[in-house]
């Protein structure tokens, strides 16, 4: 075999397709999340830290952290804080490919949780205006038709008829 010289952006951008179309497939959902977190994470190395998905969730979330609890008074209490925010906001991902607790089982929504990242990963993907790949047109074409599907469930009826 002979080595060859791939783009960060080229292999996340395999690992964003493969997990929509496992997604989409509705199989492989653990795989789907393991790939679109780490599309997201290679898109969003890509970005500048302030347009970072991840920056802004991180932050979010240690401004949540210090709503809901103490601040941190000292150094070693702040990157406390800040390793339960990145561990936080990479809760699902990790969750599926690391075993640091012992656990051996995990409670998790599978289908839910392979959708919120894969919209993640395209975040970062659209800021950084790469091409869309068919399976991008894909899984748009599927949440369109998805969120047209929820606005005609809540649309009044007569007699079976739209009103």
């Amino acid at each position: 075999m002979t080595e060859v010289e791939v783009p960060l952006l080229e292999i996340a951008g395999e690992y964003l397709d493969a997990a929509i179309e496992f997604f989409l497939e509705r199989t492989k959902f653990f795989c789907a999340i393991h790939l679109a977190g780490a599309a997201g994470e290679l898109f969003d190395g890509h970005l500048q830290e302030s347009e970072q998905l991840f920056t802004a969730a991180w932050k979010a979330e240690k401004a949540l952290m210090s709503e809901t609890g103490p601040l941190p008074t000292d150094e070693a209490a702040d990157k406390a804080a800040d390793k339960a925010a990145r561990q936080s906001v990479n809760k699902w991902k990790n969750e599926v490919k690391h075993m640091n607790d012992g656990a051996r089982r995990r409670t998790i929504d599978p289908e839910f949780a392979a959708e919120c990242l894969i919209e993640k990963a395209l975040v970062s993907f659209y800021k950084l205006k790469l091409q869309k790949s068919p399976a991008i047109w894909k899984f748009e074409d599927h949440q369109n038709r998805k969120s047209q599907g929820d606005k005609d469930e809540r649309r009044p009826r007569v007699q079976g008829r739209d009103l």
